[in-house]
């Protein structure tokens, strides 16, 4: 039981950055703009929230400001793509390496070292601690984590509610699927998809955040290692549904608390680490097929 209980411990602290992107990539294509830049976004917003908790000490100020930063880098983002007409693709490779580049080089002006940053200046968010949990099995799971593990998976109930319940929410679906409809019924097609890349923005920053402030208090290059592309297969899987992201989210946060758990246990690390691109792989694959499938019988 107790080793069942610390997998799920570590699935949920794995859990908020492909979540929160996975939302992100979620939001874009429902608006017909497929978001590539996750992971650029996550990595300015793990960023973000390292030199603001350093400088101001507060990390609740660093996640607003993280917030602010990732809702701008999805304006820029949507500024190319839909009003300079830019290749989706091309606009978010060019996210991406232009995030991985500037963090790099903004971590060697403001602290004058490369590769990884730690100080005791950086305070990370606070671990909640409610009292009734801990004394029910599995349950003691959900306790003492940071904010944003809680943020995120009150975020699926209310994207879900959103998307299915309300006015916003049809006119945000009805745009990726017909924006002619929209703008005939008086709806801003532009407007629509500029506040939804913002969204999707603030969303990843959120994501970076938890992995500089949240899991860590620290900064390393290329922290986010991959996992806004796999936010991006979580919410292909879940057939970009707010519930169906959170189960793929939830699929491969939990490979990866099982993959850090096999490590211990004398396995090739490298071998090891590459069992979670490997399900993302098998994981978009079987997507994929699935699609055709129903292709063929339409």
């Amino acid at each position: 039981m107790d080793s069942i209980n610390n997998i799920l411990i570590a699935t949920l602290r794995m859990l908020p950055p492909i979540l929160l992107a996975g939302m992100g990539g979620m939001i874009s294509s429902r608006v017909g703009l497929l978001n590539m830049g996750l992971e650029g976004m996550m990595l300015i917003g793990s960023f973000v929230a390292v030199i603001t908790s350093y400088f101001t000490g507060q990390p609740y100020l660093a996640l607003l400001i993280t917030g602010i930063s990732g809702g701008i880098f999805g304006l820029l983002f949507a500024l190319f793509i839909i009003k300079f007409k830019a290749n989706n693709i091309v606009v978010s490779v060019a996210v991406n390496m232009l995030a991985l580049g500037f963090t790099t080089y903004m971590l060697k002006i403001f602290f004058g070292v490369r590769g990884a940053f730690s100080d005791p200046k950086i305070i990370g968010l606070s671990i909640i601690h409610f009292p009734i949990p801990d004394k029910i099995p599995l349950f003691s799971a959900f306790n003492n984590h940071s904010i944003l593990v809680y943020i995120s998976l009150i975020l699926v109930i209310f994207m879900q509610y959103f998307m299915y319940h309300t006015p916003a929410g049809l006119r945000m679906r009805a745009t990726g699927q017909h924006d002619m409809a929209v703008t005939t019924a008086g709806g801003n097609v532009k407007a629509i998809r500029y506040t939804a890349i913002m969204v999707s923005g603030i969303l990843c920053g959120l994501g970076g955040a938890h992995l500089s402030i949240g899991h860590l208090s620290m900064y390393t290059d290329n922290m986010t290692n991959g996992r806004g592309f796999i936010a991006m297969a979580a919410a292909v899987f879940g057939k970009n549904t707010p519930i169906g992201t959170f189960l793929g989210a939830l699929l491969f946060s939990f490979t990866d608390a099982v993959t850090m758990k096999i490590q211990t246990g004398g396995f090739p690390p490298l071998l090891v680490q590459m069992i979670p691109y490997v399900l993302t792989l098998i994981t978009l694959l079987v997507v994929a097929i699935q699609t055709k499938r129903r292709e063929k019988t339409q």
